[in-house]
């Protein structure tokens, strides 16, 4: 009886029900991978509505591909599909796909202060196991190991070649603190337009149970209180996309936690996205 109500509570929870339907469907061998993707019925779709969005965005604008990525790697699931539907979309779209995941490769450090939720998280949590995730990714995803505030800066001065023919498209945050997502917007904060497409999707996985006085939503309040050029105009917002609920298949909740990145003064940022009249690229 007792498993009949766990199971039962389970299915009445949106998210849960969703997850156990998606594992339902990889299970089944013969249920096309253009369905699974059309109907949202792959794992951690939110990341492949966000490789999608940027692969048609970067169509539209005649990219040869884009750059995708992933801050908190811990264990490596994540990054893991993130670049199989890297591998999916770029098939699809005939565009490159550059993943890359940042970790620090120790889990989680101390927390700094209050906002870093320390009733939630914890030093240590998420380890990864370096060699065994290496192995597994092969070349289908990059690393960057270390603090995000040495490893942000670092890359988009290593990489500034690669990030203007492959711009960065699509972010997962899932640092889980406020100080080491804070950190991580430096990736919006020194990236020039170039490396940068003029809307950035962007994920925030740890924004559920919390108030927005803490964690990643008191990182993105910040964020945005500081973009202001110096004659008081906003340059750049990072905001939640509203309403998306309602134009995905199955009313998905990993949705509410869908934010975009606009650099307003993007020199692309007024192009129209012809792709919206293509049905492959309808939500």
């Amino acid at each position: 009886m007792a498993d009949l109500l766990e199971t039962l509570r389970d299915w009445s929870a949106s998210g849960l029900r969703q997850h156990t339907v998606i594992g339902m469907v990889e299970r089944t061998p013969f249920v096309p991978d253009d369905i699974r993707y059309r109907f949202g019925l792959v794992d951690r779709p939110q990341y492949a509505y966000g490789v999608r969005k940027a692969v048609e965005l970067a169509t539209c604008l005649g990219l040869a591909g884009v750059t995708v990525m992933e801050f908190g790697v811990g264990a490596g699931g994540g990054l893991k599909a993130l670049a199989r539907h890297a591998a999916y979309y770029a098939r699809r779209s005939g565009l490159e796909v550059r993943v890359v995941g940042f970790d620090s490769g120790a889990g989680l450090p101390e927390p700094a202060d209050y906002r870093d939720l320390p009733y939630v998280w914890k030093q240590g949590q998420y380890p990864m196991q370096q060699a065994e995730l290496v192995k597994e990714l092969g070349s289908s995803a990059e690393l960057m190991l270390g603090d995000v505030r040495d490893t942000v800066p670092m890359f988009l001065e290593e990489q500034s070649t690669s990030l203007a023919r492959l711009p960065l498209g699509f972010v997962s945050f899932d640092l889980d603190y406020h100080s080491s997502t804070t950190a991580a917007f430096e990736v919006f904060r020194a990236a020039p337009d170039a490396a940068l497409l003029p809307r950035v999707t962007s994920y925030f996985d740890d924004i559920i149970t919390i108030v927005d006085a803490v964690g990643e939503l008191a990182a993105v309040a910040e964020f945005n209180a500081e973009q202001k050029e110096s004659s008081g105009e906003r340059d750049s917002f990072l905001g939640r996309v509203n309403a998306l609920r309602s134009h995905l298949p199955f009313d998905p909740p990993w949705a509410d936690r869908i934010f975009e990145y606009h650099r307003f003064r993007h020199p692309d940022y007024g192009t129209y996205e012809s792709t919206r009249d293509d049905p492959f690229w309808r939500p």
